[in-house]
């Protein structure tokens, strides 16, 4: 007789419920900006790509109130900035990222979600390529 899976792991239930939102919007979202449009992640490079892809992410996260997956989008995305500092990167946008990845996770913290949308967007500025 073999035990059903949910069964077999008793913290995957858990596990799984902590992934699947609960709730789609908490209090005080009222103010919170639109959703995005696709925001075109276009890089010259895979690492850039991706450190976009994390701050996209982590603005997604935020705005389903997803503070914990936020965090962790948000720290990946800062030690990538940080690995491409130490490689050479362009520190003016580099060090400008990484004190918007730091104010998104203050306003997170203060439960300012729509600052919080707004500093990573302010991250993205600064990392995305200029456009001639």
């Amino acid at each position: 007789m073999t035990t059903p899976p949910h069964d077999a792991h008793p913290y995957l239930k858990v596990f799984l419920s902590a992934l699947v939102p609960q709730v789609a919007s908490g209090p005080d979202h009222s103010k919170d900006p639109p959703p995005p449009h696709i925001v075109p992640i276009s890089g010259s490079s895979p690492e850039e790509r991706h450190v976009l892809q994390l701050l996209v992410g982590a603005d997604d996260d935020i705005r389903h109130d997803h503070g914990q997956a936020a965090g962790i989008n948000l720290d990946l995305a800062e030690t990538e900035l940080k690995l491409a500092l130490s490689h050479g990167g362009p520190k003016e946008a580099i060090a400008l990222a990484l004190s918007r990845i730091a104010l998104a996770r203050e306003e997170v913290r203060k439960g300012h979600s729509a600052r919080a949308c707004t500093a990573i967007a302010d991250a993205i500025k600064a990392v995305v390529p200029k456009r001639a």
